[in-house]
């Protein structure tokens, strides 16, 4: 995986259990943006090839955990085509996993190992660059720290 194209993080949930947990390294799923002002926008301005972290939280947990790491496999064009736009969670993007946290395993990589304020839980994907968000430090260390973290925390 290449830690330079690491470029935003997204905040994803789930009903019941964890979101996206059923996919394994190499797979590909739709990552949905939940409908709001903005979202589509957004979600079209998201570039093939960047790489997304996606946090989540636990029923009952406060901390934000990172789950895993997926990249945007297609220009938006492709992806806008499928979108329904009447539903709440309509709107998508088609990614590949790189890498995801062994869910049976309760020592997973949680926002305290990589010491980002990650701010307001909205749906949308926050550039890891952005001033908000890195306010303890550069984006280099981030993707360095991410870097030995993941690799730490294989899963199979």
């Amino acid at each position: 995986m290449d830690f330079n194209r690491l470029d935003y993080i997204k905040n994803v949930s789930a009903d019941r259990g964890w979101a996206y947990d059923c996919y394994p390294v190499g797979a590909y799923f739709q990552l949905n943006f939940k409908q709001g002002k903005g979202v589509e926008t957004h979600a079209s301005n998201l570039k093939k090839e960047s790489s997304i972290v996606l946090s989540q939280r636990r029923r009952g947990d406060n901390k934000r955990y990172l789950t895993h790491v997926v990249e945007l496999v297609n220009e938006k064009s492709e992806d806008e085509r499928q979108w329904k736009k009447e539903e709440l969670w309509g709107i998508f993007r088609w990614v590949k996993v790189h890498w995801v946290a062994d869910f049976n395993d309760l020592r997973l990589i949680d926002e305290e190992v990589i010491g980002v304020n990650w701010g307001w839980y909205d749906t949308k994907a926050k550039l890891l660059e952005s001033p908000n968000l890195m306010r303890q430090r550069n984006i280099e260390e981030l993707r360095s720290d991410l870097k030995e973290a993941f690799s730490q925390n294989r899963s199979s």
